[in-house]
């Protein structure tokens, strides 16, 4: 029996490994660049399956899980922490919301390095101002070579404005 040695090409072995996941900034730091001065009060929540459903249902988006972490700044605006699938690793950032249910500002504390894109604020603005509502996720928001991430945050985002104007700000959630 004769053993064979097969060689494989560094390129492909690159492409196999796993992505590592970056911290952008620590969630201290992203809260005082949303909030400067304000101070932040915890409301996390979980969402019944029932509200879950009808935010898949109504938004078109995807869930991880039902808790979330959440922050109610002292001028009554709210600060959302979630979590979506990135291409191979999972982003961790944040969206402010004004009481209008307008995006204020989005930041990413953990991505996938090479994939961070997302955390420049270029990208970030384009949320500004947006609302809940029926507008498509991957509109417009495409950075090449990091569309998942891209349309994943924006999708979370999408969901994030849709579950505070049925529930959090109805106090539909505990």
């Amino acid at each position: 029996m004769r053993s064979q040695l097969f060689l494989v090409p560094a390129a492909i072995i690159g492409a196999a490994t796993p992505a590592f996941a970056m911290e952008q900034q620590t969630l201290d730091a992203a809260q005082k660049r949303l909030f400067p001065g304000a101070t932040l009060t915890p409301a996390d929540f979980t969402l019944q399956p029932e509200q879950m459903e009808r935010i898949k249902q109504d938004y078109k988006v995807p869930f991880l899980r039902p808790n979330f972490k959440a922050w109610r700044a002292s001028n009554g605006e709210m600060l959302f922490m979630d979590q979506v699938y990135g291409l191979n690793d999972i982003i961790t950032y944040l969206v402010a919301v004004d009481k209008k249910n307008n995006v204020k500002g989005v930041e990413i504390l953990v991505c996938a390095e090479g994939f961070c894109d997302i955390a420049e604020e270029k990208w970030k603005a384009k949320f500004y101002g947006r609302t809940a509502g029926k507008w498509e996720p991957a509109e417009g928001i495409v950075i090449s070579g990091a569309t998942l991430s891209c349309v994943h945050v924006s999708e979370g985002i999408k969901k994030m404005l849709g579950i505070n104007a049925l529930y959090v700000s109805k106090g539909k959630v505990g």
